[in-house]
């Protein structure tokens, strides 16, 4: 693969939208892996040092708030910017997540134009 590419790495446990990412995100021109649950996003970001994480918040193995949590935690890690996509509401996700210019919240409801603007806002490209 081209090492070039920005790499995103999907944590999502409905395999339905890993497709519809990938496919969305491969043809805008990036990377994409993809995790079905907590423990493997985990592993995979380690792993791969993502340039942008896509980040389902309901989930089992210890759900999107964990993840989160531990990336923000590992000292002497990688900073990484998140995509919270949730179908949890906003307003719920905001009382533990913040946005900011590394953070942006959208619900799975949202257009795929503003998925692929969200991503283009925190990979820089």
């Amino acid at each position: 693969m081209d090492a070039t590419r920005k790499k995103i790495l999907v944590v999502d446990d409905d395999r339905t939208v890993h497709a519809l990412l990938k496919l969305m995100f491969e043809k805008a021109g990036y990377q994409v892996f993809a995790a079905l649950d907590a423990i493997q996003g985990l592993m995979l970001a380690k792993q791969i040092k993502p340039d942008l994480i896509v980040l389902d918040i309901m989930m089992p193995a210890g759900g999107g708030f964990a993840v989160y949590e531990r990336l923000q935690m590992m000292s002497g890690s990688f900073q990484v910017p998140f995509l919270i996509y949730s179908s949890m509401a906003p307003d719920e996700v905001a009382k533990k997540i913040h946005e900011g210019p590394s953070v942006i919240v959208l619900n799975k409801v949202a257009r795929p134009e503003e998925v692929l603007e969200a991503v283009k806002r925190l990979t820089g490209g």
